[in-house]
């Protein structure tokens, strides 16, 4: 099996960590992989160190959000010459697949593939009305398949043929349990350090969790709280509102870490007040991994993944003050937020272990290819009869 993989970014997020953790499984298989991915950023040394070939993909840098006309026009243009190198790669590595590892990449592979099948791995919900229509007639194509990490995430993409979409939530490693040992081996009373962890951007609700700290500086000075994160490829301006409003309170800004384990250690509660187009966050499964208690936003895909007063705690709203509450909540109750962890744990060894995702997503992967293969077969053997007539003709 030869399989291209393409890439929006080459900075470490959540989907290029995914990306990395689904090439330890590639190269298990004995299968051969080349990636793609813009500019120079960490996911090509990820990719030396497995002794996988990467190299450029000609998409320019986009913030998140808010595009002009010049940055759409830039894309279109982009597109165009990111697909005519998908297709140079294509040919090089002889692909039985493409495989899309986020939406910007997606039109240059429609183009580049011709008749290359492609999967397409939807680990965001498309937010603005025109990337779900791009992103929808993308996956439109015959041979197009979509690998979704939540039926929220799926809801815009409709294949052609309902097998060819599959619903595969992300796994993580084991962080071990607990997360955080305690002086004598004993669990703290009462958690006193706060933390949220991931990319620094609007969608991830860094501005909510800063309102909420605030409220519970006010009634519980000893409180602590921690931030491991960085803009990375999203908007730096946001960044800078989320520490300035973090001015006058007991927060401590990490930066970015790819040390998860050690940074769940440092919290006794992960707060994850994300946004409504929230897909299914891995930080929630590396936070029951590792039997730290979880606080959320019912937010898109997260309520698939939490059950409110078992695994982690469901807010009513989206809002800083159910935030600071069901916090609170948790404070207050040292039983309830060891049962969540205990239950978390039980929860990751059930349904978010690496293992079952890497091997749920190659096993999809295979099955694309062999339709393929069966349907191309197909075509020729009921044209050959015809071309036989063809030829026989006087």
């Amino acid at each position: 099996m030869k399989i291209l993989f393409a890439d929006q970014f080459s900075e470490m997020g959540g989907a290029q960590t995914c990306l990395t953790e689904l090439l330890d499984e590639v190269v298990r298989r004995g299968w051969r992989a080349e990636v793609m991915a813009p500019g120079n950023g960490p996911l090509h040394e990820e990719c030396a160190k497995r002794g996988i070939p990467s190299s450029p993909l000609p998409l320019a840098g986009y913030a998140n959000g808010h595009k002009s006309p010049t940055d759409i026009l830039r894309y279109g243009f982009d597109s165009v010459r990111a697909g005519l190198a998908i297709r140079k790669a294509v040919r090089r590595v002889n692909a039985d697949l493409i495989y899309i590892n986020g939406p910007r990449a997606l039109p240059a592979a429609v183009f580049g593939a011709q008749n290359t099948p492609i999967v397409f791995h939807a680990h965001n919900y498309p937010d603005r009305e025109y990337a779900r229509r791009i992103a929808g007639w993308c996956v439109a194509g015959k041979r197009m398949a979509v690998i979704a990490i939540s039926q929220f995430v799926a809801q815009p993409f409709a294949t052609p043929n309902e097998s060819r979409l599959r619903i595969i939530y992300n796994g993580v490693r084991d962080h071990g349990f607990p997360a955080r040992p305690q002086a004598g081996g004993e669990k703290r009373a009462e958690p006193l350090c706060i933390g949220i962890i991931g990319r620094i951007s609007h969608e991830k609700g860094h501005l909510d969790f800063m309102r909420a700290a605030a409220i519970m500086t006010a009634a519980r000075p000893n409180l602590r709280f921690v931030i491991f994160g960085a803009a990375l490829f999203s908007d730096v301006a946001y960044e800078h509102e989320v520490r300035t409003a973090a001015h006058g309170l007991p927060v401590e800004f990490r930066g970015w870490t790819s040390d998860v384990l050690s940074a769940l250690r440092e919290i006794d509660l992960l707060a994850v007040p994300s946004g409504p187009a929230e897909g299914a966050t891995r930080v929630i499964m590396e936070a029951f991994s590792a039997g730290t208690p979880v606080v959320a936003y019912p937010s898109g895909g997260i309520p698939e993944l939490i059950r409110h007063r078992e695994t982690g705690i469901l807010t009513r709203e989206r809002s800083p003050v159910d935030l600071a509450l069901s916090l609170a909540e948790l404070l207050n109750s040292p039983a309830l937020a060891r049962r969540i962890s205990v239950q978390g744990r039980a929860e990751w060894e059930s349904r978010f272990q690496l293992e079952r995702c890497q091997r749920e997503i190659c096993d999809f992967i295979r099955k694309i290819v062999q339709a393929d293969t069966s349907a191309a077969r197909s075509v020729q053997s009921a044209r050959a009869p015809a071309d036989d007539a063809e030829r026989a003709a006087p």
